[in-house]
């Protein structure tokens, strides 16, 4: 083994913004085309099938071709009506309070495509956010009568935006700020990134909601004289958590200055290459609060389903061990947990496990590092570390 003397581009903590998120619910509309979409139970992230059968009747049924690389998509094709569907706000812990979704210090990315197809007369159409049996909280689309894209407040108003067109087949994506009181709502047309940091073409507040479900409606042709002919078409629909800034700070990252002991040179916000030809990333988010623990350790770029564990110390250090660096100690480890197939894993619930019974105490700096197994092409021992972290949690 050996120690170097790090850079400061290795130990110092960075204190740029970075921006995590993670995608835990979405649909493509992979189904049979003609079908109707009600009690389709495809896509990943919902906690049931949707719920597309009023009166009787197919609410949205699948058409083909879809918008995106997979499935078709869906056509709504009883007026009013549409697709209902929960997502599984499990998977999202920084935005569940309690049953529902709409955590203070919670961030939702809302994502898909729509469009009014040719001989649709409907006077809207778009996402609704719902409190189940309660009533809705948000619509994201074509508001009435508006023709082009925006936000609906229930209660409020209609907020389009001009030079839009609902006739146009548009990607849109919603950052929804859940804070103490109003949330803050951000609306991005056709972005160039999946999760923007510019170019909204809304910025506004609304009052505080939670919510459970959501809902693809259109509807309003009747309302206005025409016959119904079928209503919009949306694709692509996910839903997605993260943050404006990341709680804490990376560190261990590099610039180049010290080899890995194994493979290239220590890159810029991830740990020292693995067999998989990259290497692995560490990012927190949620709330970082002893009285309130939302806080989640997200881990990438490991190879897949490969066994690792938490490395949790009081001090920053610095020494080559195994394949890697171990930039953590003294070291408290937390129980072992296998990566996805994607050489993926989180940890959540820091006041309890994974660390037992030793939780944390606030205004006390934390660092946070992975360890993994990777004997495949190893020289030092067949494990690795990620990056780094340090986080300060809150009373």
């Amino acid at each position: 083994m050996r120690s170097l003397i790090p850079s400061c581009a290795l130990l110092c903590v960075l204190s740029a913004p970075l921006t995590a998120q993670i995608t835990f619910c979405s649909e493509s509309f992979d189904y049979p085309p003609g079908s109707s979409v009600h009690n389709q139970a495809g896509g990943t992230g919902w906690l049931n099938p949707w719920w597309s059968d009023p009166s009787g009747s197919s609410g949205m049924d699948v058409v083909s071709p879809g918008f995106d690389a997979t499935g078709n998509k869906s056509q709504v094709v009883y007026e009013y009506e549409g697709a209902f569907r929960k997502p599984d706000g499990a998977l999202a812990p920084s935005l569940l309070d309690g049953a529902k979704m709409g955590q203070d210090g919670a961030v939702l990315w809302i994502s898909f495509t729509a469009v009014r197809p040719a001989g649709c007369m409907d006077q809207f159409g778009g996402i609704s956010l719902y409190e189940q049996f309660v009533g809705e909280k948000l619509f994201i689309g074509s508001t009435w009568m508006s023709l082009g894209w925006g936000i609906g407040i229930p209660g409020t108003g209609d907020f389009p935006v001009a030079a839009t067109s609902c006739d146009v087949l548009t990607e849109l994506v919603a950052r929804i700020d859940f804070l103490p009181g109003d949330e803050r709502v951000r609306l991005y047309l056709n972005p160039s990134s999946p999760f923007p940091t510019t170019g909204e073409v809304l910025d506004m507040t609304v009052p505080d909601f939670r919510f459970d479900e959501v809902g693809l409606r259109s509807g309003g042709s009747t309302a206005v004289g025409a016959p119904f002919l079928g209503g919009y078409e949306f694709d692509a629909l996910s839903l997605s958590e993260g943050t404006g800034t990341t709680y804490g700070s990376p560190y261990c990252t590099g610039d180049g200055s010290a080899t890995c002991p194994c493979f290239a040179v220590f890159d810029l916000d991830v740990g020292c290459e693995n067999s998989s030809g990259s290497g692995s990333g560490l990012t927190g988010s949620g709330n970082a609060q002893v009285s309130n623990d939302t806080f989640r350790l997200d881990i990438h770029g490991v190879p897949g389903a490969k066994p690792g564990l938490l490395v949790k110390g009081s001090n920053q250090v610095f020494n080559a061990v195994g394949d890697g660096f171990l930039c953590t100690g003294p070291q408290q480890r937390s129980h072992v947990q296998i990566t996805n197939a994607s050489g993926e894993t989180s940890f959540t619930n820091f006041n309890a496990q994974p660390f037992g019974a030793v939780a944390n105490t606030g205004g006390v700096p934390t660092y946070f590092q992975f360890w993994y197994r990777d004997p495949e092409n190893s020289c030092g021992g067949g494990f690795n570390f990620s990056n780094a972290w340090d986080v300060t949690f809150l009373p």
